[in-house]
């Protein structure tokens, strides 16, 4: 059953749908009850989407294979991750050769590397952190001594929760918190809340901002960021529980994506 909200603004003629992946699609490694069947729809009817997910540890391939297997037709170029969101900025403000120190998963360090960026534990540019199942204090001991020493402190996104199938598991807020204590800095974000990655889907899309819609399960991270790249927000009920006191209101709420008419 559909929650609606009052609506500041009706829901455009839809012309492209950007959508999260984590709590919409799939939960760990099941589909969402509805999410295959929705997508399967807009594809049958040439709507276009393209996928944003603030997880660095896949490539857009690796990805691309899941939702394969899930029964979602895609491709790599309409997926965007926070890694490669990070990479193509960081390339955008430092010349290659440049020295990164990275915490994070192989796809993470992979995409750094093939925009230029030497990866080093020492005298590093910038400090670059994504979500990493064997973070332990000899990895934050490093990353703190180089930020306090000048390195830009980076962060692939701010999630403090990730969905699974048994419940829910630490992301990459908590490791940044950590680090953010220790060296009383708070890190640059690339990945959702901040449109980054929105505006390289939208572009991805190649349809008008004004009739394109985010789909998302999180207030703080999907719909702020979908809010400040100006596309209209959706929230499906389906991952991280709602946070009723945010001052961030959707556009449109719905329990699961079989309730969302477009």
């Amino acid at each position: 059953m559909a929650n609606n909200n009052p609506s500041p603004r009706p829901m455009p003629t839809v012309k492209g749908i950007i959508a999260d992946l984590d709590g919409v699609v799939y939960r760990g490694s099941e589909a969402i009850e509805g999410a295959v069947e929705s997508f399967e729809a807009w594809h049958e009817r040439c709507i276009p989407y393209c996928f944003v997910t603030n997880n660095s540890t896949r490539t857009p391939a690796e990805v691309c294979d899941k939702l394969h297997k899930l029964g979602v037709a895609t491709v790599p170029e309409h997926i965007v991750t926070s890694a490669n969101g990070t990479a193509a900025l960081m390339a955008s403000r430092w010349p290659s050769g440049s020295r990164a120190y990275v915490i994070g998963s192989t796809a993470l360090a992979d995409a750094i590397q093939a925009v230029g960026f030497e990866l080093c534990e020492e005298q590093a540019d910038c400090v670059v952190v994504g979500l990493d199942p064997a973070f332990d204090y000899v990895k934050m001991s490093k990353a703190v001594r180089l930020i306090l020493g000048g390195a830009v402190f980076m962060g692939t996104n701010p999630d403090l929760l990730l969905p699974s199938e048994g419940g829910f598991l630490p992301g990459n807020g908590a490791v940044l918190a950590s680090i953010a204590a220790a060296c009383r800095t708070e890190p640059e974000i690339i990945g959702k809340p901040e449109p980054f990655l929105i505006e390289r889907a939208i572009t991805a899309l190649g349809v008008p901002r004004e009739q394109t819609i985010m789909i998302g399960d999180q207030i703080a991270t999907d719909i702020a960021a979908g809010q400040r790249a100006g596309v209209y927000s959706v929230l499906v009920q389906t991952g991280v529980p709602e946070e009723h006191h945010s001052p961030i209101k959707p556009d449109l709420t719905v329990s699961n994506l079989a309730d969302l008419i477009i």
